[in-house]
């Protein structure tokens, strides 16, 4: 099973920036929370590729223009988890906003 999100440049560089915080995150006894850490690892991976590609292809005329990201059941789950625990403790007000929305379209799409 496979959920799809577009988004946009200024969102993606908001996830990579939220995603890069996982490599923080200090070693835990907990299972789960060191599942939420390998597949945000991943996560991380994926979206800062995309996000540095996108940022030398940058354009005034792409500002607008959607990326297309296929993630399995698992990972949009994880994503969406990860989010929801670090979105309170982002300073930027805009950052904040767009993290809501993917965490919104991917909780409906989980649902």
């Amino acid at each position: 099973m496979k959920i799809e999100i577009n988004i946009n440049t200024d969102t993606l560089i908001a996830l990579n920036s939220v995603l890069k915080q996982v490599y923080e995150l200090p070693v835990s006894n907990d299972k789960r929370e060191n599942v939420y850490k390998s597949i945000g690892f991943d996560l991380a991976d994926k979206f800062d590729k995309k996000c540095k590609t996108r940022v030398k292809k940058a354009d005034l005329f792409d500002s607008k223009k959607k990326t297309k990201f296929t993630l399995k059941y698992h990972e949009a789950w994880a994503l969406e988890e990860i989010l929801r625990e670090i979105t309170p403790f982002i300073q930027n007000p805009y950052q904040v906003i767009l993290l809501n929305k993917v965490t919104d379209t991917l909780n409906q799409k989980l649902a």
